[in-house]
This record gives C-alpha cells, structure tokens and sequence, in this order.
C-alpha cells in the first residue's frame, strides 16, 4: 500500500527532500562551525598564535603548569648542589645544603616531570635519543647527577643515619672523580632546559641562544640563594656569609645585563618577536616579568645585597639577606613563567 500524502486535518504531507536535513537549524549550526573553523585555521596561518602546552595557562591546567615547576626545581637544585660542592664545600652544613639540592632534582624534578607527562609508564622513552633531543640529555644528566652525587656525599651523609664502613671518604681520588662528573652532571641539568626552548625554530621568542645562558646564570643564583637560606636556618646568622653575599652581587648584575640583551633581541627580531615582547611589557603577563622578575626578583635583591654591604650588621644583616634570598628564587620563578608565557608560534604564511 502507498504511503498517505494527506495529513489527518487534510492538508498535503510534507515529504523530506532526499539529501536535505530535516533539521534547518542543525543544519545552519554545522555550516556556521564550519565557517568558524576554516577562521581559525587562517587566523592560525597568518597570525601568531600564543604556546599551549608548557606552563600554567596550557590546555591540561596544572599539568601543563607542572612543567615549569620541574624547569624551576631542577635548576635551583642542581645550582645549589654545586654552590655547596664546589665553591663553599668548606662552610658549615655545606653536606647538608648539597642534599638539599639533590632532593630538590632527585624528587621534586622527577615528580612534576611525571605530573607533565601524565603516563609515567612512557617516562623511560624520554631517554631513548640523547644524540638528537636535550630532553634525553638533560634527564640522563639528572641520573648521573643523583648516583655521582649520592656516591660523593654518602661519607658525609652515612655517619647522620649510624651507618659506618663507606670504603672511601670525601678525600679521595674515586670521591674527586664522584664529584666532577656529578658537577659536569649538574652543569647539565641547569643549562639543557634553555637548549630545549632553543630548539623550537617555530617560537622567536624561544630560539636564542641567550636563553641557555640565562637559564644557567639563574640556576647558579638560585643555588646561591638557597644555600644562603640553608645556612642562615642551620647557624641563624648570615654573618659567615659575605663571600655569598659577594658572588650573588656579581650574578645579579649578570642577570640584570642578560635580561636588557634577551630585551634587545626580541626588539630586533621578527614580528612574533616584538609581540612577544609586548606581551612581557604590556599583558597581564608584565605583572610577573615586571613585577617580580625585575622589580621584586633582581632590582630588590640588588639593593638589599649593597645594604648588607655597606656595613649593616647582626640581626637585620640575617634577616635582609634572607629577604633577598626569597625574592631571587621568586624572581627566578617569574622570569621562566615570563618566558613561557609570551612564546608564540610564528605564523605559517
């Protein structure tokens, strides 16, 4: 029998017309999503479009932010352990400081390496290419770092725990071969994050070669800092420390100079570059870059240090130096976020 044409109140039946939906509104909401999505691939292909995947503000929220924090820790870490090691391996609680670095890269780096990737499962392909990728490099580094730097430490550290019999001391030829290669280790670990961001031609901002050396500068301050911290907790006073106090002026100015030349750069640069740079200057961004970068994390932290220089003792000596110790590693914090945030893709035409 034929399909009725004649509805119940007798007017003819619509029939749908082969090929076209019968829904016109769902029909006009895919063409409009269409539209929208052929906007965004040109807008994507002519204009600079902002990273979404390292730091806070990423696709994947803290996980992305996670990425920074292991940036952070793995470098004031490893600076700390040869600040400790390596320059004031004399100095009271100067075993203790260098454990402290340790953990910092052996734990905390580790765990927000993991918190990034989101399958710890996959961790070990990250150490598959080391002729080829920095990541490979910098976490193999990070190995070496934490046996070379156990092995060198366990004669200083053994005794805290009751355990004795470690068959060589912090004295010997096979503890100075632990040492260097963790330091060369360390080196590493502070430097290949800026290698990493190096690497990605696509980001003006990210492809320089300043950005190793100011990430190995910060590193080494940001050692600096906590090892000032660590002595002044373990002593409660800073009045042992003024060859730190020395040392972390000259890296100040260091970093005050870098910054101007990675500014300078971005000025220069293409036009990815100079937004960029308006993003440090003039976005929400400049609150950390400006804010604490440069005002709270070096511009501070310069002034305090000629303070305690210039003669200004005991207590408020400790307590000034503590203060500045706090907003370097807040400024070093700021700055990798600064950077993070402002790296954008170039546009493919």
């Amino acid at each position: 029998m034929a399909e009725a044409t004649v509805s119940e109140d007798g007017n003819p039946k619509k029939t749908p017309i082969s090929g076209i939906p019968e829904n016109i509104k769902e029909a006009e909401a895919k063409s409009r999503s269409t539209i929208k999505g052929a906007e965004a691939q040109k807008e994507m292909m002519c204009a600079p479009r902002a990273q979404l995947e390292w730091g806070f503000g990423g696709r994947r929220k803290v996980r992305d932010g996670a990425l920074l924090i292991a940036l952070f820790i793995g470098g004031i870490g490893a600076g700390q352990f040869v600040v400790s090691t390596l320059i004031f391996k004399d100095f009271p609680f100067s075993a203790q400081s260098a454990v402290i670095g340790m953990i910092l890269v052996a734990v905390g780096k580790s765990a927000a390496h993991l918190v990034y990737l989101g399958r710890p499962a996959r961790f070990f392909r990250l150490f598959m290419r080391p002729r080829s990728s920095w990541i490979s490099r910098g976490l193999i580094a990070m190995i070496i770092l934490i046996v070379s730097g156990a092995a060198y430490l366990a004669p200083s550290v053994a005794p805290w725990f009751g355990i004795t019999g470690i068959p060589w001391n912090t004295t010997d030829a096979i503890s100075n071969v632990f040492l260097w290669t963790a330091i060369a280790a360390a080196f590493i670990v502070m430097v290949y994050d800026g290698f990493v961001m190096n690497s990605c031609k696509s980001i003006s901002s990210w492809h320089t070669m300043l950005l190793p050396v100011m990430f190995l500068t910060y590193a080494i301050a940001g050692g600096v800092a906590m090892t000032s911290l660590t002595m002044i907790v373990a002593t409660g006073t800073g009045n042992t420390l003024g060859d730190l106090v020395t040392i972390d002026g000259f890296l100040l100015g260091a970093m005050v100079a870098l910054v101007i030349l990675y500014l300078m750069n971005l000025y220069t640069s293409d036009l990815t570059g100079k937004e960029s740079l308006h993003r440090l200057l003039m976005s929400r961004t400049a609150i950390f870059f400006i804010g604490l970068a440069l005002i709270a994390g070096l511009a501070v932290p310069l002034a305090l240090t000629l303070v305690h220089q210039t003669g200004t003792l005991g207590t408020i000596a400790t307590a000034l130096l503590a203060i500045s110790a706090m907003l370097e590693l807040a400024g070093d914090l700021s700055v990798r976020h600064s950077i993070l945030k402002a790296g954008l893709h170039s546009p493919v035409i």
